[in-house]
């Protein structure tokens, strides 16, 4: 440890030897004396100067090499940032493009859905109303029985099924109009999907939901149509078996033209732009057979197509030329003669409004119920009467108790209907009501 001492020691004595400069002003020298030490102190400070200006000077020039990095980093972000922005952008275009056509076909097939659900629906609840009362008029007339008061043995099957459940020729023909459904569900598409769009399979997706309930809407629409034309048939023929012409009394269809939107009662000015559609073509045809059916069953429920007893009770006089019971001579019997056991219920054959209820000569005590649509029945020969005029009947309902008042010859109810003032013979109307009830 003292050799390097010393060896420090020399040289530091060989550099920095003691020096004495001297300075001559006027005439007059001066020295100054440097030690060792002093000469070791100003290199010091001169040397931590220059490395000072050194180190500054790197700095400075390293500062503007680092600032114009940054500066060049700086811009290249900033474009890189406005590349990806308007990356961005066009993506935003393109997902809000694709909104607004989802939303806008959304909006679409959803309105034309409501219009046929809707469409459906009303023509369903108009149906199953009809149906309804038809049905209920079939369990009336099934109390009364046949004109021997017989009751029925089958049960009532007068209603419009919205399921096809029919033998194959049916089937065939609902297989063949679903086919058609799913071709003119496909056929109208019109979905405009941009090419390489991220959404055409949602869009696709969407097509063909629509399409499957498109064809699930037109199956019950078809099946409706065909079952109300089966059933206003089947009434027609019921009412044919009474004598009369039905064509005469039912109102004319209210829809008749093949082409939407021409009227009806089962179409909006929403549904309108859908108006060339199958479905609302069917729509309409089914409108029209829906709207017979609710005729015709209105129609039915005027019709007296009920026995006046629903008690038991005998077939004693046919309508038409009979020997007359009290003076045997040949005469016409405009009605028929039931008789049953003394003040036995007598009610009325249909709904309607009692016309006349007191007496008259021949028939005693009786009752005249106007049942609209040129209908109106005559109950004669009451042991009293329990209603008046001016008062609303429904089918079944008492109007009266049997007796033998007037020109008889015992406890009977003699029963007329008449059709525009002209007597009908009761008997084919009571036969009639016994094909609804039985069918």
């Amino acid at each position: 440890m003292s050799r390097k001492s010393g060896q420090v020691k020399r040289i530091v004595s060989r550099f920095f030897k003691e020096r004495q400069i001297y300075h001559r002003s006027d005439g007059v020298v001066h020295f100054v004396s440097m030690s060792s030490k002093t000469q070791i102190a100003l290199a010091t400070v001169v040397g931590a100067a220059l490395l000072w200006v050194a180190y500054a000077s790197v700095n400075v020039v390293f500062k503007e090499q680092i600032i114009v990095a940054k500066d060049r980093n700086t811009r290249i972000m900033e474009l890189n940032y406005g590349r990806q922005l308007l990356q961005q952008q066009k993506a935003y275009e393109e997902i809000d493009s694709l909104h607004k056509i989802m939303k806008q076909e959304f909006d679409s097939e959803i309105k034309t859905m409501r219009g046929r659900h809707l469409t459906l629906q009303n023509m369903i609840d108009r149906a199953a109303t009809a149906s309804k009362e038809l049905d209920e008029l079939a369990d009336g007339l099934s109390e009364a029985g046949a004109p021997n008061g017989q009751k029925p043995v089958n049960g009532n099957r007068v209603m419009i099924d919205l399921q096809p459940a029919e033998p194959t020729p049916r089937q065939s023909r609902l297989s063949a109009l679903q086919q058609k459904a799913i071709e003119e569900a496909s056929a109208s598409r019109s979905m405009l999907v941009p090419e390489g769009s991220s959404a055409a399979d949602e869009l696709q997706e969407m097509e063909k939901a629509s399409a499957a309930l498109y064809v699930e809407q037109m199956l019950p629409l078809a099946s409706l149509e065909e079952n109300a034309q089966n059933i206003a048939e089947e009434m027609k023929m019921v009412m044919a078996s009474t004598g009369l012409n039905p064509d005469i009394f039912i109102r004319p269809e209210k829809i008749r033209n093949t082409a939407l939107g021409q009227g009806g009662p089962f179409l909006d000015v929403d549904n309108m732009a859908a108006a060339d559609t199958s479905f609302f073509r069917h729509a309409n045809r089914a409108g029209a057979l829906v709207e017979e059916l609710s005729s015709v069953q209105s129609l039915m429920k005027s019709i007296p197509l009920s026995s006046p007893l629903t008690v038991d009770r005998r077939f004693t006089s046919a309508f038409g030329v009979r020997r007359d019971p009290i003076n045997g001579r040949r005469s016409n019997h405009y009605g028929i003669d039931f008789a049953a056991k003394w003040r036995a219920p007598i009610t009325a054959t249909a709904d309607g409004i009692v016309k006349f209820a007191g007496t008259r000569s021949g028939f005693g005590r009786v009752v005249e119920i106007d049942h609209g649509n040129g209908f109106v029945t005559r109950y004669a020969h009451m042991h009293r009467h329990s209603v008046k005029a001016g008062q609303k009947v429904k089918l079944h309902d008492k109007i009266g108790e049997l007796g033998s008042s007037g020109r008889s010859t015992g406890p009977h109810v003699h029963y007329e209907i008449l059709y525009k003032g002209k007597p009908r013979n009761p008997q084919r109307f009571i036969e009639a009501g016994r094909y609804v009830f039985e069918s």
